[in-house]
Formats: C-alpha cells, sequence, structure tokens
C-alpha cells in the first residue's frame, strides 16, 4: 500500500477538527502536507525540512500536554524512528495519549536516487525494524498493519487506546515512493 493511501484513510476516519497532527522530516512532510486539510486553527503543525529527523513526535507530545482533549498525531518515517523512537517511552510513563503514524518502507526511498553508491556499498538508506512489537514492548499500543482493508479499523482501534490513556504506534507497512507531490 502507498503512503498516499494510509494518510486519505487518516484524514477521512479522524475527526480533523478535534485532531491536532504533525509530521516529521522528508518523506512524511511531503507526502502529507499537500493533502492534509484542516478546518480549526493550530490544528497542523506544520514546519519546513530544517529540523532533525523525529522531531514530530516531541510536538505530538507537546500537543497533547496543551490540548488534551484532542487526539494528537505525528506521522514519522522509519528512519525517524531511529532518531528519536525511544522517546515513545517518555509517553508511555508519562502517560501522554499520543498517536504515532509510522510510515515503514525499510528505507530512505525518497533518498535512493540520489545515494545509489552509499546504498551499494554501506547500505545507508536500509532501515528494519518491527516498530509495533517495540510500542508494545515499551508499554504502549502497537500495531503492524500490511493490508488496505486494515487501514482504517486499526486507526479507529488506535483512537479507542489513546481515549483510554495509552500511546499508540500503528506502523503501516509501505510502498517506497521517490516521488511527491508539489502541490
Amino acid at each position: 500500500m502507498t503512503p498516499y493511501r494510509v494518510i486519505w484513510d487518516l484524514l477521512h476516519t479522524v475527526d480533523v477538527a478535534n485532531t491536532v497532527i504533525t509530521h516529521d522530516a522528508g518523506s512524511p512532510r511531503d507526502q502529507l502536507s499537500p493533502f492534509w486539510t484542516t478546518t480549526e486553527p493550530l490544528t497542523y503543525l506544520g514546519w519546513g525540512k530544517t529540523t532533525q529527523l523525529g522531531y514530530g513526535l516531541g510536538l505530538a507530545m507537546g500537543a497533547k500536554l496543551v490540548a488534551p482533549e484532542k487526539l494528537c498525531i505525528n506521522v514519522w518515517g522509519d528512519a525517524a524512528i531511529g532518531f528519536t523512537g525511544m522517546d515513545f517511552e517518555t509517553a508511555v510513563r508519562e502517560r501522554i495519549p499520543i498517536m504515532s503514524i509510522l510510515l515503514n518502507n525499510f528505507s530512505m526511498a525518497i533518498e535512493l536516487p540520489i545515494m545509489q553508491v552509499a546504498t551499494e556499498k554501506y547500505r545507508s538508506t536500509d532501515i528494519s525494524g518491527n516498530y509495533a512489537d517495540f510500542a508494545t514492548a515499551l508499554g504502549g499500543y502497537g500495531e503492524r498493519v500490511t493490508e488496505p482493508d486494515e487501514i482504517v479499523p486499526a486507526i479507529k482501534r488506535g483512537i479507542d487506546q489513546t481515549q483510554q490513556g495509552t500511546p499508540v504506534l500503528l506502523e503501516f507497512i509501505t510502498s517506497k515512493e521517490i516521488t511527491f507531490s508539489t502541490f
């Protein structure tokens, strides 16, 4: 499935007016920002590509502390979780029930065309892991989704978990997209 399908289903499943969403640098930003439509001020925490990978997790936790009544979501990729994934434990320990949407394509796909030598020699763009299991091991709710017809039910289960006070990591196995919308 594509990350765009995940984003489409997310947008059409959550209550957008009562959701604060942010994204990570790189592909998640480029994949989410052209399509996410907000209806209320301060519900989209968007920014450029000038921050480190993993920045969105902290933004989502901060947003949840400021607006505990809202569903707070960060959308990140498998490279970003490698930078700040352990901070998911902070959400668990401090009982900050955010929802993390992880787009896992086992690669820094957007970098493939420009990092061919580094990928071939050093596997620089290759990433692996089962991050749903990781979230569960840290005490949160984790679920890995591999089929498009499971996207919406997983999102609904994730929302239920956040309403019960549990941080959520939904890991969606997606295709390696090397282009993105410029609109």
